[in-house]
């Protein structure tokens, strides 16, 4: 347990690092969403893979900007994972899904800043925002998994269920195995709060930006382990976001 709680750090810390650095780039749109679909499952030829919560994680973005002022505010931080069970077959993702851990939302590029850090999250995890004590958790389950061509070789659609409100998204991402391990490295995705009942304002000559930006990075071992020799891992969360998402 130590040692878990040892890689946990180290790995967070990295990503603390990856995430303070991002640049801004072209403005990218929010991704469509969709009435909820069916949820794929799982078949009797599909092997489980559990995923590790200690080395998995959601990072996120967003943005605001004052009144006659051209730059813009971003924060950026992780949210964790509670649970999640990915089913493959012939080495694809034939269905699976996660359970996010609301209540872990932080604000990394803040870490140096403990108490401006404390007042952000409290702030997100508000009513205003996520409401955690009424929604602790977040779900999302896969509905379909199909290859593509270009930088990511798959494209993940699924139900996104935060606040009680559930839509069916889409992004692409890297899928691979090595072994009895399984990674999932999306690209950089965008929502829109409002689409999931986050509607709050800032007021005070302050734009809250709608478009939030989101990558998720999954690890997880064939079996029903749940504990994995960390040592072996690399942090999937090693490289900054790049996209601007401010629009």
């Amino acid at each position: 347990m130590h040692k878990i709680k040892k890689m946990k750090k180290v790995f967070l810390g990295l990503s603390a690092v990856a995430l303070i650095a991002f640049t801004s780039c072209e403005k990218k749109e929010a991704t469509a969403v969709r009435d909820a679909d069916t949820v794929s499952e799982k078949t009797a030829e599909s092997a489980d893979y559990v995923v590790d919560t200690s080395t998995s994680n959601i990072e996120w973005r967003g943005f605001k900007i004052y009144e006659g002022e051209t730059s813009e505010q971003g924060h950026n931080g992780t949210i964790d994972l509670t649970s999640g069970l990915i089913h493959l077959e012939n080495n694809k993702i034939v269905a699976g899904n996660f359970v996010i851990d609301v209540t872990t939302i932080e604000s990394m590029d803040l870490n140096e800043s403990p108490e401006d850090k404390n007042k952000l999250d409290g702030h997100l995890r508000s009513p205003d925002f996520l409401d955690v004590e009424k929604y602790p958790t977040a779900t999302f389950n896969i509905t379909s998994v199909n290859a593509v061509d270009g930088d990511y070789n798959s494209e993940i659609s699924g139900n996104l269920k935060m606040r009680e409100v559930e839509k069916n998204i889409t992004f692409k991402a890297n899928v691979g195995t090595e072994g009895d391990l399984l990674t999932i490295k999306s690209e950089e995705f965008v929502i829109n709060r409002q689409d999931f009942g986050i509607v709050f304002s800032l007021g005070n000559n302050a734009v809250l930006k709608d478009n939030i930006s989101l990558r998720v990075n999954i690890q997880a071992k064939k079996g029903d382990a749940v504990v994995m020799d960390n040592d072996s891992i690399t942090p999937l969360t090693d490289q900054p976001m790049t996209e601007d998402v401010s629009k």
